[in-house]
């Protein structure tokens, strides 16, 4: 949450010393609506997707609101760009550290070879009843909100094609650690499946995600991959992946022993 809160002051901070440097007159509108946007990040589901759009309506919406953007036009803009800038730079600040179930024993990794340099995650991966299990920590720039930052987060890394690079470390895992099992880490490909969109474990529901591996030109599917989501406050996401291959005898396609097992130790 620290990251969230710090990021929070210097936005506002930030915002004020844009709006009052040089200034003949000091725009209080913009001081006011930007510092609710702030305020927003911890409230509003998908963060900046929604309440950038919302903010640019209201204000465009009234004459009055016109008249003003046309007297301060320029600095707005500069000053929403430079909370962006602001707001996405913080998306560097490091997570914490991943931490599994104790049944699971020591990490097999704790390297991230393929974690790129924005946003901020750190991965630790396991090797457990036959599968590779990757916790892994990120840094979410679009929202401070727990709520829809799981199913949020990982619809922008699908579509971004963070998930295919994150799945290589435990790709490489599985070739390493699972006899027969062998697939060339830069030839794999996800299929998304339709799921109910969440799954209740114990006594809460969390947001899950579901994958076949498959390999080029192989239509058959290789292991499967559940993703199952953790928001918290402040813009630090957790996500559970568990990937099988398919030759496993676990039938349990939500994993609930080990999703379990997992927030049990949390």
């Amino acid at each position: 949450m620290l990251g969230g809160v710090l990021a929070s002051v210097v936005l506002v901070a930030a915002l004020f010393g844009i709006l009052k440097w040089r200034s003949e007159e000091f725009d209080r509108t913009t001081m006011i609506s930007l510092s609710v946007g702030v305020l927003l990040l911890w409230i509003i589901p998908w963060g900046i997707f929604i309440i950038i759009p919302i903010a640019l309506g209201i204000s465009l919406s009234s004459p009055a609101g016109r008249e003003e953007w046309a007297k301060f036009r320029n600095r707005r803009i500069a000053a929403s760009l430079i909370m962006l800038i602001i707001l996405n730079s913080f998306a560097f600040y490091p997570v914490s550290t991943p931490v599994g179930a104790e049944e699971w024993g020591s990490p097999i990794s704790t390297e991230n070879p393929y974690a790129s340099s924005w946003p901020a995650s750190e991965q630790y991966t396991w090797l457990h009843d036959g599968a590779v299990i990757g916790v892994v920590n990120v840094r979410t720039a679009h929202t401070f909100c727990p709520l829809s930052q799981d199913s949020s987060s990982i619809a922008l890394g699908v579509m971004l094609g963070m998930h295919d690079t994150r799945m290589r470390q435990s790709i490489e895992a599985m070739n390493s650690q699972i006899p027969g099992f062998s697939i060339d880490p830069d030839s794999f490909w996800l299929e998304q499946l339709e799921t109910e969109g969440s799954h209740e474990y114990g006594e809460d529901n969390y947001f899950i995600a579901r994958f076949n591996v498959k390999r080029d030109d192989f239509d058959n599917t290789l292991a499967t991959v559940i993703i199952v989501g953790f928001p918290n406050a402040g813009g630090e996401l957790s996500l559970l992946s568990i990937t099988r291959p398919v030759t496993s005898s676990q039938e349990d396609v939500f994993e609930e022993k080990i999703v379990i097992q997992y927030t049990e130790s949390q």
